[in-house]
């Protein structure tokens, strides 16, 4: 089974006649082998509510047994606990998702959130990157959130499963350590770029720290794939596909 824990649906500035809507992008993974989907909502990166855009994956984890919805939640709206038990009621949430960079606010505002996550037995990704600062529009620049921002959150919150989510490959060379030592930390593969990128974490000794996340629609689905096959063997391939996934997000 290949896992990809980064997957959206919906509308991105710089996709130019790229199907972005459910079943385009879930065929887009299927075509390569990936047998489980975890789908977040883009337009929640634009939106003032993120709640509001989480229907969308609700209702394609109703229509598709291979989907498993990520909510956005965002921990400075009043409704989070409303979101978030939303969240932990649903029968195929996993895990949720947060998007500092874009809500404009520090992870220290998501203590309690991650706290209640916990609780949930929820698993947390923080979305550090959409998109490569390269192609943003000159008028709406979003910083990366650094990824010690993460690490220090995983610091606190020892308990919780936590995913640096779309950090290239500079960025968790620079952590490395410490997503090796704290047993909670964990990062996808969906934006590590560069020669070898996937290769030289494994080296540093992440490979039971990485997941797979192919970023479709904003990326191609072959370019994932690529990034973990050609660098790594086949067992440690099928780790970062699927074993490491699995474990986490407590999949059979």
């Amino acid at each position: 089974m290949i896992i990809d824990v980064n997957a959206w649906t919906g509308p991105w500035p710089a996709l130019v006649n790229v199907p972005h809507d459910v079943a385009s992008v879930r065929a887009s993974l299927r075509e390569y082998g990936v047998e489980r989907i975890f789908m977040a909502p883009l337009a929640a990166a634009w939106s003032a509510n993120p709640h509001l855009c989480n229907p969308v994956v609700y209702e394609a984890a109703s229509e598709f047994e291979d989907i498993s919805p990520v909510p956005v939640i965002d921990p400075t709206l009043p409704t989070w606990p409303e979101e978030l038990e939303k969240a932990a009621r649903h029968r195929a949430v996993r895990m949720i998702k947060l998007l500092p960079g874009y809500g404009g606010y520090d992870l220290a505002a998501a203590d309690e959130l991650f706290e209640e996550a916990v609780r949930a037995n929820l698993a947390a990704m923080v979305q550090i990157r959409i998109d490569d600062p390269r192609r943003h529009h000159p008028l709406a620049m979003v910083p990366d959130v650094p990824a010690r921002d993460v690490v220090e959150a995983a610091k606190h919150h020892p308990d919780l499963k936590l995913v640096i989510g779309g950090a290239s490959a500079a960025a968790l060379r620079e952590c490395a350590a410490q997503v090796r030592e704290l047993p909670g930390l964990y990062a996808d593969t969906s934006q590590v770029d560069g020669v070898d990128g996937v290769k030289m974490l494994v080296e540093k000794g992440l490979g039971n720290k990485l997941l797979f996340g192919s970023h479709a629609p904003v990326f191609m689905p072959a370019a994932a794939m690529a990034r973990v096959l050609n660098d790594l063997s086949d067992d440690k391939a099928m780790q970062v596909f699927s074993d490491n996934s699995k474990g986490l997000l407590g999949l059979p």
